[in-house]
């Protein structure tokens, strides 16, 4: 038992002697036995990093020129570039080490895949400058292969770097169809072939208001979605920079049209063409490039004017409603401001009571707009036999009948539309009815 135990104990005291050495003399990691000390192909950080070009033996050259705030493509033609592409890249080969040195000193490379056909990248870093061969792919753990100009060494690298060499012109370029800021935008204009609404900004530069198809408040979110919408729209693929016929790709009679103006005077505009597969064609008109877009971003741009307005019934003001008329199924009351009090009759109604059912009205989302169609689905048919809340008011009158529940929507109409209420309208005319209710009792008693 002990003499196998000795020489058990001196192979693991040589084996920790080894890891030690390795550990505080060979590498600042602690490797397993065999392996190298991986280090980094190129000596600069991304930071340094300043171009990169990438050569081919049948295929134009491509130069990336990095710049902090905007990088931009050089050749074969000065093309804005994508910045998180740019960002990526710089990092991915700054950050490239090898995992192994396959040879010290190759003479022939043919045989790791590297010859003259090779994808060839070159990193420019200020001053310094370094010519990367990519190989072949090793089988086993995915890895390829690689050689640096004026280095004798073949390096064993991880096999993700094959993308970065592997970059096409359209994978570099600037996506975005405005890279530009919009600045204060003030006016918008949307047309379809089925709608079409202009908006523009209030004077207190917080209110959007639609003037077409009809005069209406905008809803202020609603509206700021869709600035950001079009800013983030991206090409989904690069069609023709130069075309020679525009008709071509369905522009004589554009699907959508979208200009927006800002405070500066300075405009922006984008139009689709013809509709291809899951893309349409697009364009900024006035500039030639025709490239495409995908037909699910372009679908959430198509707004109308439904789509924009305020989602909230258009109250009057408290302070100028002269009389409020309610009748439900039970009653149909009339309260009247006289002298400052809200009287049924000779009885006082509580300010409190008529602000907070007001303030519910108010408060009540809209779901939906319509025309006054199939009013019989929505139990509206019959005027005399809804529940009515009449509000009068010289400037901005309100007058709505109430119809059957949906869910938990409530089908109210106006004067000249359909709606679809929450239902707490419902709730809080139940309430308000409620509490007159109660009022009545306490009077009699």
């Amino acid at each position: 038992m002990i003499k196998r135990l000795i020489p058990t104990a001196v192979a693991f005291l040589s084996l920790l002697l080894l890891l030690v050495y390795a550990n505080y003399y060979e590498t600042s990691d602690i490797l397993p036995p065999g392996a190298q000390k991986p280090e980094p192909i190129l000596g600069c950080s991304a930071s340094e990093i300043t171009s990169i070009t990438w050569k081919r033996a049948d295929d134009e050259s491509i130069k990336l020129v990095i710049a902090s705030e905007s990088s931009k493509l050089v050749l074969p033609g000065e093309l804005a570039s994508d910045k998180s592409e740019a960002d990526g890249l710089i990092r991915h080969f700054a950050e490239l080490r090898y995992e192994m040195v396959v040879a010290e000193n190759a003479t022939d490379t043919a045989g790791y895949g590297i010859d003259s056909d090779s994808p060839t990248v070159i990193i420019e870093a200020g001053n310094r400058s370094w010519e990367l061969y990519l190989g072949s792919k090793i089988e086993i753990g995915g890895s390829v292969y690689l050689a640096k100009k004026d280095d004798p060494r073949v390096f064993m690298v991880p096999g993700y770097i094959r993308g970065g060499f592997a970059k096409t012109l359209d994978d570099l370029r600037d996506r975005r169809w405005f890279a530009e800021d919009f600045g204060q935008i003030n006016h918008i204009s949307i047309v379809a072939p089925e709608s079409a609404v202009e908006l523009r900004l209030g004077e207190s530069f917080s209110e959007w208001f639609i003037d077409q198809p009809a005069s209406y408040s905008a809803d202020g979110v609603a509206v700021a979605e869709f600035v950001e919408r079009l800013r983030n729209l991206r090409i989904s693929r690069f069609v023709d920079d130069n075309p020679a016929e525009t008709d071509d790709y369905g522009f004589a009679a554009p699907g959508l049209a979208i200009t927006l103006g800002n405070s500066e005077g300075r405009v922006f505009a984008l139009e689709t063409g013809e509709i291809s597969g899951s893309e349409s064609y697009a364009r900024r008109p006035g500039t030639a490039p025709i490239h495409a877009s995908l037909n699910s971003d372009l679908n959430e741009l198509k707004r109308n004017a439904n789509d924009l307005r305020e989602k909230y019934l258009a109250m009057p003001r408290h302070d100028r409603i002269s009389e409020l008329t309610i009748t439900d199924a039970s009653a149909s009351i009339t309260i009247e401001r006289k002298q400052e009090q809200w009287l049924i009759g000779d009885r006082v109604v509580a300010d409190a009571d008529i602000k907070s059912f007001l303030s519910a009205l108010g408060q009540s989302r809209i779901f939906s707009f319509g025309k006054l169609e199939k009013l019989e689905e929505h139990g509206l048919h019959v005027k005399e036999k809804c529940r009515l809340i009449d509000i009068k008011d010289p400037e901005q009158p309100l007058t709505l009948w109430l119809g059957v529940k949906q869910g938990m929507n409530l089908s109210v109409m106006n004067r000249k539309e359909l709606m679809l209420i929450s239902a707490e309208v419902d709730d809080a005319l139940k309430l308000f009815m409620h509490r007159i209710s109660q009022g009545q009792q306490a009077s009699v008693e």
